[in-house]
């Protein structure tokens, strides 16, 4: 090292320790003023305050500051302070690595700040929702965000917002390898925030542009920018990125063979890392040193290292995180939606009032002239006008009644179509049966299935099968039916949430929210049983509301659903129900797992015209169940004719049957 560049550091060192002293003493101002006679929301904002300072080099504290804020805010129902500590919270479990608690945080601050009108910080929160997703590594979700935020700090002219926003899409290039994009958006941001003097910005730009460079293998460029924002670092004490950095120039050594070296700077990183929980830095230091020591050829060293490396990487991509993370982000749509909702139908309300003032004014001239030419017609017209209405009357409703039953028919061809054939289940079981007997045309009970098709899935093969009863039978449950189904393709398919406990809890939310049950008191529901089977592992993940689950496992085994309706079926029911998934493991090669709705137990018949029974269920599935499963199928319904005799059908019928 020359004399020119030791006596640089040696210089921004000295000033490193006149700023940390600065920064001290005003921690040391705040934590004072928290011990006077203050009020409740000065504290608050104290508290907050204390957050932010220390959230570089004391992640730990700044969010035990934050945690303490938002309990007291929400005391004393102080919305701006809420609001913040939400968003420090979520700033501070993403560097930590707790990216669904992240995610959580910030969407709360985000619907305070909507209610609150602030677009400042709607947009702070977009852009950290952003960066989060990035680390998820969702990058669709993340541009989506970072565009947000860019439009209302347009809008707003937040110059120095618009840098943070731009360094963060640069970071995402990152992120996606596309490091010459990431090296002209952080050189072209770069000179925008010199021109501001936003020091902190500058430091992240001069490591995008480093580890840019360092990507494109320009090692001499890449350590160049390394050494500035790495006395930056110094200078600031920011103890959160400075283990991304020493991972950086740690890189150019290790590409330069100088392992040694290498491996110091990595120790470095993860030394600094470990005292704030830095759990991305720590990940990827252990990669690396894993790769060194492969590269020279100490397999031990290397195999202890990606082991390191990979109970952090599972930490922080976990699908139980992912599942949480989509889980927060539902509901949060969904409330969006509802909104925009209600907005759009406060406008067609207000357009429906004016359309029905004009047609009471047209109503009532209309009555007064038909009043008065009433009264002018002769008796024998009117019996003669009567008869014509009412053969007219007659001919309309047997016109009515034709054209019900042919939307009637039309419907039930289309429920045929959109539901799976039987046959469709042998594309992914050994056999199996379906017994589907609607109680009037349409039915309000239907079956699903989907089998997982995302090959970054960890359920990748795995096949989802529901079976569902919703409120009612005939055109009103079909069209339950309909609803439930669309749902579930939404739920399942578009938002890939695979957790059967979490499907049904977005789904209680979504069908609130289709048939705006807050408004409304409707009380149409559904009940569900869902399982997710691994035919490769023969294990099963099943949650249920009201639909049990019959397993054939060398002997049959009843799993209870959960208590709870979807939709709430009943007004003192509890808003939010948690449904919690069952695992089961098989133990048979000839297992087989039977899901059935209420009607068949329900249906009222024999010689003393009662129900079937869930006990006479269960005592039929022992006597069939060593019968092939088209046999089990025409003994289900030769049972349930038997059984019926002449009285008409209860409910509707569905019981389905799976060979695993």
């Amino acid at each position: 090292m020359n004399f020119l560049y030791l006596s640089f550091i040696l210089f921004v060192y000295a000033i490193s320790i006149q700023n940390s002293w600065g920064q001290t003493k005003k921690i040391d101002s705040l934590q004072q003023a928290l011990t006077q006679n203050i009020s409740d929301s000065i504290k608050v904002d104290i508290q907050n305050q204390l957050s932010f300072a220390l959230r570089n080099n004391d992640i730990k504290q700044a969010l035990q500051y934050a945690k303490d804020a938002n309990i007291l805010a929400q005391k004393i129902n102080y919305k701006n302070g809420m609001a913040e500590s939400y968003g420090y919270m979520g700033l501070l479990y993403y560097r930590e690595g707790e990216h669904a608690s992240s995610v959580e945080s910030h969407l709360k601050s985000l619907r305070l700040y909507e209610k609150l009108g602030n677009k400042r910080f709607i947009a702070f929160r977009y852009n950290d929702l952003g960066n989060v997703y990035v680390e998820q590594e969702f990058y669709d979700k993340a541009r989506a965000y970072f565009n947000l935020s860019l439009a209302i700090k347009e809008d707003i002219k937040d110059e120095d917002g618009i840098v943070t926003t731009m360094k963060n899409i640069a970071n995402l290039y990152i992120h996606q390898r596309n490091y010459s994009k990431a090296l002209e958006i952080s050189l072209r941001t770069l000179i925008k925030a010199e021109k501001l003097k936003s020091e902190r910005n500058i430091s992240d730009l001069l490591g995008f542009i480093a580890e840019s460079y360092l990507h494109q293998d320009s090692l001499d460029k890449a350590m160049l920018y390394y050494d500035k924002v790495y006395a930056l670092r110094i200078k600031q004490n920011d103890q959160y990125t400075l283990p991304r950095v020493l991972n950086g120039i740690a890189r150019v050594h290790h590409k330069r063979k100088e392992y040694d070296k290498a491996l110091k700077t990595y120790e470095e990183a993860i030394s600094i890392a470990q005292k704030n929980n830095i759990k991305v830095a720590i990940r990827r230091a252990y990669e690396y040193m894993s790769e060194l020591y492969e590269q020279k050829n100490d397999y031990v060293n290397a195999f202890k290292y990606e082991k390191l490396a990979n109970t952090y990487r599972d930490s922080l991509y976990s699908q139980k995180s992912n599942d949480k993370i989509a889980v927060s982000q539902a509901i949060f749509d969904d409330e969006k939606e509802q909104v925009q909702r209600i907005k759009e139908q406060e406008l067609n309300n207000a357009q429906i009032r004016r359309r029905e003032d004009i047609i009471l004014a047209s109503s009532i001239v209309a009555i007064l002239l038909t009043v008065l030419t009433l009264l002018l017609w002769k008796n024998n017209q009117e019996k003669a006008k009567s008869n014509v209405l009412l053969m007219e009357q007659k001919q309309e409703i047997e016109n009515q009644n034709r054209n019900t039953k042919a939307s009637i028919l039309y419907a039930q061809r289309i429920q045929q179509a959109i539901l799976p054939q039987e046959k469709d289940y042998l594309d992914y079981f050994k056999e199996s049966f379906l017994v589907y007997k609607p109680k009037d045309i349409v039915s309000g009970d239907f079956h699903w299935v989907y089998a997982i098709n995302n090959p970054k899935s960890i359920y990748y093969g795995q096949v989802i099968v529901a079976v569902v009863d919703c409120t009612g039978h005939g055109v009103p449950g079909g069209f339950m039916s309909m609803i439930g189904n669309d749902l579930l393709d939404k739920i399942v398919i578009e938002r890939e949430i695979y957790e059967p406990a979490s499907i049904l809890e977005v789904l209680n939310i979504s069908l609130n929210d289709v048939l705006n049950k807050e408004k409304t008191a409707n009380m149409d529901g559904m009940e569900i049983g869902i399982c997710r089977v691994s035919l490769q592992e023969r294990k099963i993940c099943y949650a249920g509301s009201m639909i049990s689950l019959f397993v054939w496992d060398d002997e049959l085994k009843e799993y209870k659903a959960d208590k709870y309706y979807l939709g709430g079926k009943h007004r003192d029911w509890i808003e939010v129900p948690e449904f919690k998934t069952q695992e089961i493991q098989l133990k048979s090669s000839k297992a087989v797992i039977y899901m059935a709705t209420d009607g068949f137990q329900d249906q009222l018949g024999g010689e003393k015209y009662r129900k079937y029974s869930s006990k006479r269920f269960k005592a039929l599935l022992e006597e069939i169940h060593k019968e092939e499963l088209v046999e089990q199928k025409k003994l289900f319904e030769q049972h349930f004719e038997a059984w019926q005799m002449k009285y008409p059908q209860t409910d509707d019928i569905l019981v389905l049957g799976l060979k695993i």
